[in-house]
């Protein structure tokens, strides 16, 4: 496992379409890639047309949040996101349970609850007995990951963003996020904190560009409080190509963009183009030059 920092060219473009125009809409994008552990953002844009003033925040899970407000008639809408982002192989660990007893006075025992997309019913306990039995150790954990990449297909169009756990295991093919969500329900249902993660997969081994469209795993807790990061779509620990962009205890406290508009037109499913290139060390000198230059400007004009 290596050690060296990769830095990747994220490009994210998101449009909307209305089948008429619109008088106003407003707008929540969570499309800024977290600061966090190896993770370190060095260059973040965000875009809209109709043109409209970002205003951040910082929302309950840590997450950035841009609310765009687009106060002039439209009938489509366009968000178009530029990042540089680093990150490093982040270590492999193999965690601890946690005591019961500890867990019930943690802040993480919201993250072994049931969330409105992860219901933890009879279903998911049932498959985890029939995978694993009575063991609930880290092991398993990492075995159940691994199972969920054979036994279920990835079918893009399979599903739908509203889908179901239910709809997974009746179809047996989905996307990430139905593998996510499965794989959450059946690691808090065996006692185990774990959040969902939005985010991006970056170029591996030879590959220089991927296009795509954004990805999905979780973050398990160990009892030392500390998180790693699990794919089951890829059946594996998450490596320095995943890119975080934001944590919840599902996809609806991830989403990309929320939104509302006024008027009678109906909106169609966004369209969603991502393109992530692996960055040469003279490409990142260039971008961290021209960041410590319009920091001195910002200095300069206070």
């Amino acid at each position: 496992m290596g050690t060296d920092t990769l830095t990747y060219s994220v490009s994210h473009r998101t449009v909307l379409r209305y089948t008429a125009k619109v008088s106003l809409s407003y707008n929540e994008v969570r499309m800024r890639p977290r600061d966090r552990g190896s993770q370190r953002t060095l260059a973040f844009s965000l875009l809209s047309k109709p043109w409209a003033v970002p205003r951040s925040r910082v929302d309950y899970f840590g997450n950035f949040v841009h609310r765009l407000d687009v106060t002039t008639p439209h009938d489509l809408l366009e968000f178009t996101v530029d990042a540089v982002v680093e990150n490093t192989e982040p270590r492999r660990r193999r965690l601890a349970a946690w005591d019961s007893e500890a867990l019930a006075g943690d802040p993480r025992l919201e993250f072994i609850l049931p969330s409105p997309r992860v219901p933890l019913g009879e279903n998911t306990r049932t498959l985890w007995h029939e995978w694993n039995g009575d063991d609930t150790s880290f092991d398993s954990v990492l075995a159940t990951a691994q199972r969920i990449r054979r036994e279920f297909r990835y079918v893009s169009g399979a599903t739908t963003v509203e889908s179901s756990i239910d709809d997974l295991l009746a179809g047996g093919a989905g996307v990430c996020q139905d593998f996510t969500h499965l794989f959450l329900a059946m690691v808090r249902g065996a006692g185990w904190p774990a959040r969902y993660v939005s985010g991006y997969l970056g170029p591996v081994d030879e590959e220089k560009v991927v296009e795509g469209q954004s990805h999905a795993w979780i973050e398990v807790c160990g009892a030392d409080g500390r998180w790693l990061g699990l794919d089951p779509t890829l059946g594996e620990h998450v490596g320095a190509h995943h890119l975080r962009l934001a944590v919840g205890r599902d996809y609806g406290d991830v989403a990309p963009h929320h939104g509302l508009f006024f008027g009678k037109a109906k909106g169609t499913p966004p369209e969603v183009t991502v393109r992530i290139a692996r960055m040469s060390n003279q490409q990142v000198d260039r971008v961290e030059h021209h960041a410590a230059v319009h920091w001195q400007q910002q200095q300069q004009q206070q």
